[in-house]
């Protein structure tokens, strides 16, 4: 499904800005599929705009229609490894609708002027708001929340900026977000540095090399601009001693005050001729973050606290592997809180396990300041050779998490809203 206008591929730099608004816990935005609009496919998208009562009237807000591949990823045509669900002009069961939660309204109390196709309701932790579909309507949302700066290489927005270094997509340096308090009330980046890190013995396992950040070069392959996310396809090989080791298909879904990344990534058969017991890390290493907080779904009620060591209660939480549906909740105390979850969809029979370092002298490369204060994400150890991996990464920015504890923060950011269509 198709209603934004692709840009020429990048060769060298992207940038994600963003045009957030600050809001509720619900502003993030929400995803329906294509088959809550069943009476509508085979419909060409594009003669459809959404509404709200807004004051008493109906007025335009804005949507964006996602396409997905059959393959089950989020599809783009310079993607040659997979091929589109039906038509990209029309409607069907695997298309994803964007909205905000919030722009949604109250149902209709009389008579409109605008012809109404049918109402859209939309359920979330108990609330319910009403959107209605028009068709052929002159008005048209004229709001966007996603540009685009390949100069700069910085994404920007009303609530943050994340700037990368050295025009790679995977160098994520400054992290700003509005209302953080720093030290001494200075301007202070939240992020050190965005690390990867691919690890194997080299022609036996006695003899092990480590490549990192600065050792992936992705390829920007298409961008989608949209009014609700930038959509970018990116692609990275990885060659040792002129074997193929490693090859990555990243598609970004970038939105107001979330990302979502969608990863595959194989070591192909023909690399286990040169390395030996792949091991992968992925993780964000906060600046100086000390007294920050942090909690996940599957280490039961230890939590742990950044002070520049590592605690008995962080030592059991690195013992026990990733599982479920997850999340892992980070708070600062100081004006920004994280929530991430991690979903495994294909290839994971070795377990993850929470990467976890809390100390104020470690030096882990690529770094830009010094300790790991703390460094989080995950690890995959003995990685098999020749399979597809598939797995997904969500991320949501807030100043607090509003007073609720971080199993019910997270229940309401990430339950699914359930929505229903009434023809008019």
């Amino acid at each position: 499904m198709k209603n934004n206008k692709r840009l020429p591929t990048l060769t060298a730099a992207l940038l994600f800005p963003l045009l957030a608004l600050s809001g509720p816990l619900h502003a993030q935005i929400i995803t329906l599929t294509g088959d809550t609009f069943k009476v509508l496919h085979g419909k060409q998208s594009g003669l459809y705009s959404f509404f709200t009562m807004q004051d008493g009237r109906l007025a335009p807000v804005p949507h964006q229609w996602v396409q997905w591949s059959e393959q089950g990823y989020p599809y783009f045509e310079e993607d040659d490894s997979t091929s589109p669900v039906g038509d990209p002009l029309r409607i069907d069961a695997e298309d994803r609708l964007l909205l905000r939660f919030e722009d949604g309204g109250k149902p209709l109390g009389g008579p409109v002027t605008e012809q109404v196709a049918a109402e859209l309701a939309v359920e979330q932790d108990g609330e319910t708001r009403y959107f209605y579909l028009i068709k052929n309507a002159y008005l048209q949302s004229t709001d966007r929340y996603v540009q685009f700066d390949p100069q700069s290489m910085t994404i920007k927005s009303t609530d943050y900026a994340l700037s990368m270094a050295d025009g790679n997509l995977f160098n994520w340096s400054d992290f700003y977000f509005r209302g953080f308090e720093g030290e001494n009330g200075e301007r202070q980046s939240i992020l050190d540095t965005l690390k990867l890190r691919l690890s194997a013995g080299l022609f036996g396992e006695n003899n092990r090399i480590t490549l990192n950040n600065n050792n992936l070069d992705p390829k920007v392959k298409q961008v989608i601009n949209g009014p609700l996310a930038a959509l970018v396809y990116a692609s990275t090989s990885v060659t040792v001693a002129k074997v193929p080791v490693l090859r990555i298909n990243n598609y970004f879904l970038v939105m107001p005050k979330q990302m979502e990344i969608h990863s595959r990534f194989t070591l192909p058969g023909i690399a286990e001729t040169v390395v030996k017991r792949p091991a992968l890390d992925i993780s964000l290493d906060g600046n100086g973050l000390y007294d920050s907080q942090l909690m996940t779904s599957w280490t039961g009620n230890h939590v742990a606290v950044t002070d520049g060591r590592l605690s008995d209660a962080e030592k059991a939480m690195l013992d026990k592997p990733l599982e479920g549906d997850n999340w892992i909740w980070f708070s600062t105390g100081r004006g920004f809180d994280l929530l991430a979850q991690l979903a495994f969809l294909k290839g994971f029979d070795t377990p993850a396990r929470l990467l976890y370092q809390d100390d104020a002298s470690l030096a882990n490369d690529p770094e830009r300041f010094p300790g790991q204060l703390p460094n989080v994400g995950f690890s995959l150890t003995d990685i098999p050779f020749g399979q597809e991996f598939y797995f997904v990464t969500r991320l949501f920015y807030s100043k607090d998490s509003q007073g609720l504890t971080p199993g019910n923060y997270a229940r309401q950011q990430l339950d699914e809203p359930s929505a229903s269509l009434k023809m008019e």
